[in-house]
């Protein structure tokens, strides 16, 4: 499915990789949990969480069910973002922002929920703060410098703009190039009216690529999954969301060393990229690198302290 907005790489739908990675067994709750989160039935998800997160099984299927409830109300509020349902947006996106804080791309999609609701001063905070825990966030860069654009502020905003356009070449398009025409002829009415269509188009290729391989991946079908990765980032290389998926597909091929450079160029587009640093950290492991991959945990807890696989192997000697 192309989406007709765009959205980030890392708002397309995740796979249960956590689960997937501890498996399954411990808690026949959370196991129905994984299995609504699976099929996209997120209501149903957060229910058997919740029941799960009330009566755990243990203190690591605790922060499991944590973590899944945080996801599902983070799909939800994706959904109602396509949906135009933003009060609900906002109502779900500041639920998965209680439990996951620290997550640059649920403040950004909050802000834009925010923004539709009428809530600018709400809108421009949570961009922020997106921005404080990814300053390289394209997508938020781009939309803060049409922000400001709208506000008044031409030359800050267009500068902003520019910024975004040298991190994510994608948004170098022919509508950026007609509204510095009409900024240039002073026409700025004409430039904001273009300026929005920033955020639509050409990446959404990449995000269709990206999808797809998610779902290769998911039925087993690796070899296909990691083409379509590739594919992904050929048109958008500045995803650091995709780098990282496409380094646990290589890692599930056998390919360690290629996987630990994908992990790298995650990392080397948002360093504080907590997942990327987990991963990173598992495939050094791998090789047998322990004294590298202890200190690529212990980053990503020291960014994220509920983080469930880093603390996990963290704890194995």
């Amino acid at each position: 499915m192309v989406l007709s907005v765009f959205l980030p790489v890392q708002a397309l739908k995740p796979m249960s990789i956590i689960g997937k990675w501890f498996g399954f067994g411990r808690d026949e709750n959370y196991d129905e949990g994984i299995r609504c989160f699976d099929r996209g039935a997120y209501e149903d998800a957060i229910v058997a969480f919740d029941v799960c997160l009330n009566n755990p099984a243990d203190p690591a299927t605790a922060r499991l069910a944590r973590f899944y409830i945080g996801e599902s109300h983070a799909q939800l509020g994706h959904g109602a973002l396509r949906a135009e349902n933003f009060p609900e947006a906002v109502r779900r996106f500041e639920s998965a922002l209680d439990l996951h804080p620290n997550y640059p791309d649920l403040h950004f999609q909050l802000a834009r929920a925010l923004g539709k609701a009428g809530d600018r001063d709400q809108e421009l905070r949570e961009l922020d703060a997106a921005l404080r825990l990814n300053p390289q966030y394209a997508e938020a860069v781009l939309y803060q410098g049409i922000l400001w654009y709208e506000e008044g502020r031409f030359d800050e905003g267009l500068e902003r703009i520019r910024q975004a356009v040298a991190i994510e070449p994608l948004f170098n398009r022919e509508r950026y190039q007609f509204a510095l025409h009409c900024h240039e002829a002073g026409d700025t009415a004409r430039a904001l009216a273009n300026l929005p269509a920033l955020m639509e188009g050409a990446p959404c290729d990449a995000n269709f690529h990206a999808q797809f391989a998610d779902s290769l991946l998911k039925d087993g079908r690796t070899a296909e999954a990691l083409d379509e990765y590739s594919k992904a980032l050929a048109l958008a290389p500045n995803y650091a969301d995709v780098h990282c998926r496409y380094g646990q597909a290589l890692f599930e091929a056998g390919s360690v060393d290629e996987a630990v450079a994908e992990f790298q160029r995650a990392i080397g587009i948002n360093e504080k990229y907590v997942e990327a640093h987990a991963q990173l950290g598992i495939a050094l492991r791998r090789l047998g690198k322990e004294t590298e991959a202890r200190a690529e945990f212990k980053c990503a807890v020291e960014l994220d302290p509920l983080n469930l696989v880093a603390s996990q192997e963290l704890a194995r000697r």
